[in-house]
């Protein structure tokens, strides 16, 4: 593809040329050159500029097209890499923050004895954004969390995850004082968010979809949490509640940053983790990629890869 057509579909994408021109490494009035000659090139005009940026018909046709084109250069691309991979491979690969780092390190080390001239390209998002992204081309697999609507995108569950709740023992002291120590040993066999009424809580933001399943959780059981702290981030809300600021709630293959934050916290204020109970919605870490595009052999080794990694994560939290 041109390079013009390549930053067409960035802004395109973008919905806005600042935006686009900053992951293009050009200048803004740069890549408004490159939209204003496709525009002349074919003699119509592919964006409305008021009220805000969005595609014109013809721009809608074209960014269509242009992603079938890019989609076929990828797959030649790939298929090309699977007959001689020893020459090199690309995988552009969208993954949640998160989990990102509780997986990539070891799976890419692995991978990497295995394929070691198949480059990897990671972009970290919010499973929305990442299969936004997946249908505009950028990206070859995604990870993510929760169902996936389109009927472009083939799904492959990697691990089914259980919710649970992390709480410091300084906390539950406070919250349970005529209870504590005793509590410690009874809440094993799981928590009623009922007896956290009172509790501060540290939650995920609206943007990630296991706030979707909380909320959805939450509403069955006609319950409100004492929400004082939001954050994206796993290793944060980990740390909070090491800090006695709030209990939090992680799905299964997160804990390992309430283990990480274990190691760090005193003897006398370890971080208690507990399987809530209660009926909560299937919650499915997942790989997803375009149903069109081509599966070179390396692509589906790195997804058993990450299938196999995910196991032994809720493996280690079962057994922490």
């Amino acid at each position: 593809m041109q390079e013009n057509q390549l930053y067409f579909l960035m802004v395109a994408e973008e919905l806005n040329i600042t935006r686009a021109a900053q992951k293009a490494f050009i200048s803004q009035q740069c890549m408004s050159n490159h939209i204003k000659r496709l525009e002349e090139a074919y003699s119509t005009r592919l964006f409305n500029r008021r009220p805000k940026l969005s595609l014109t018909p013809a721009g809608e046709l074209l960014a269509q097209t242009l992603r079938q084109i890019k989609r076929l250069e990828d797959n030649l691309r790939s298929q090309l890499s699977e007959e001689n991979f020893n020459f090199g491979g690309k995988i552009n690969l969208g993954i949640t923050w998160s989990r990102s780092s509780i997986l990539l390190p070891p799976v890419l080390t692995q991978y990497r004895k295995l394929y070691p001239n198949i480059e990897i390209i990671v972009q970290n998002n919010v499973t929305d954004n990442l299969e936004n992204r997946l249908l505009c081309g950028y990206l070859d697999l995604a990870v993510g969390t929760g169902a996936i609507n389109s009927p472009e995108i083939e799904v492959k569950p990697l691990s089914r995850e259980r919710v649970f709740l992390a709480v410091s023992d300084h906390l539950l002291e406070q919250l349970f004082p005529g209870g504590y120590p005793a509590c410690k040993e009874r809440f094993r066999s799981g928590v009623d968010l009922a007896d956290f009424a009172a509790c501060p809580f540290i939650l995920n933001t609206p943007q990630e979809r296991f706030f979707d399943l909380l909320t959805d959780m939450l509403d069955q059981q006609g319950l409100k949490l004492n929400v004082v702290f939001q954050s994206d981030s796993s290793d944060i809300r980990s740390q909070l509640c090491g800090a006695d600021l709030g209990a939090s709630l992680f799905s299964e293959l997160l804990l390992q940053y309430v283990i990480r934050q274990n190691k760090l916290q005193p003897a006398d204020n370890q971080l208690n983790i507990y399987p809530v109970n209660g009926e909560f919605p299937d919650y499915w870490m997942i790989a997803f990629y375009h149903k069109k595009a081509f599966q070179p052999q390396y692509l589906k080794v790195f997804i058993e890869m990450l299938a196999e990694q995910a196991k032994r994560c809720c493996a280690c939290a079962e057994g922490r």
